[in-house]
């Protein structure tokens, strides 16, 4: 008991720990190369993108205001446990948004459009990548999404897509510049890569398998928690000759490290084992008419 609350104790602190450092991370990529541009990675930072350079409203504070209503269905819809951690980043991101401004070199003469692009993207990717590591997110878009599959069910890849690309477009009229949403795509596009590579390789479907003898409290969180569907076979151990249940469950890239520490709160004795899927179809995933 003594030894899982230790394991315990010692997760969430690396899990803030990766948070705080993402979430620095983030703030660098838009404080030095993409706000000085009117560029975006799209998600609430897009907004606020807009709202500081029309409104004059600090970024930090738009990105809390946009994300307060999202934080309250979030709660109603998944549970305070699911969105501590989201909240949290958030949070953090809007505080370091506005104490690490570095005004004195994030101007436009430093760096150009495609550079800043770049780097803007490749950094946000690295951060966000450390901060769903940790089963967090920075809310926004990705929080939205989760929202709207949860209620009308749509693949929360096309709700995503959508939703960037209103975002993205809406930065194209107001500023009255294609380059600078073009670039934008492209860092979009760099920091989508880099969280794929990071943190889950180059396939974004996970087959996740754990074979425990406490497959009633597992299951119970994956289904509840992570909303996520298993199959379950029941089988004798060879050494133990005991029952034993074998946990098959496919996740996205977000709930691999949920899917680990429900795993390890329940049955330390278990053993999982992780493999890539290029694709997944069926409900929660691709519909097979896209496939």
């Amino acid at each position: 008991m003594v030894k899982k609350m230790r394991l315990r104790s010692i997760n969430i602190v690396k899990d803030i720990i990766a948070i705080v450092i993402g979430v620095y991370l983030i703030t660098v990529a838009t404080n030095v190369f993409l706000l000085p541009h009117k560029m975006t990675v799209g998600g609430a930072s897009g907004i606020a993108t807009i709202f500081y350079y029309i409104f004059n409203i600090p970024m930090g504070i738009s990105i809390l205001l946009i994300n307060i209503p999202l934080f309250i269905i979030s709660i109603y819809k998944f549970g305070l446990k699911f969105s501590i951690k989201t909240i949290l980043a958030t949070i953090l991101l809007s505080a370091f948004l506005e104490v690490f401004r570095y005004d004195n070199i994030a101007q436009k003469e430093i760096t150009d459009l495609f550079t800043s692009c770049v780097f803007g993207g490749i950094i946000t990717g690295v951060g966000l990548s450390l901060v769903l590591k940790a089963g967090a997110s920075t809310g926004g878009s990705d929080l939205l999404a989760q929202i709207i599959h949860k209620y009308n069910g749509k693949n929360i890849a096309d709700i995503l897509l959508v939703i960037e690309g209103i975002i993205i477009f809406s930065i194209i009229i107001v500023f009255k510049d294609i380059n600078v949403g073009l670039y934008s795509i492209i860092s979009l596009y760099l920091s989508t890569k880099v969280i794929d590579i990071l943190f889950s390789g180059i396939n974004y479907i996970k087959v996740v398998t754990v074979i425990t003898r406490k497959k009633d409290k597992i299951l119970k969180e994956i289904l509840h928690d992570l909303k996520r569907g298993a199959t379950v076979t029941v089988s004798l151990g060879a050494h133990s000759n005991k029952e034993i249940a074998t946990i098959t469950c496919i996740v996205s890239r977000p709930q691999i490290s949920k899917i680990k520490n429900i795993v390890t709160k329940n049955d330390s004795d278990a053993i999982m084992y992780i493999t890539s899927a290029n694709e997944a179809i069926g409900n929660g995933f691709n519909d097979y008419d896209k496939s």
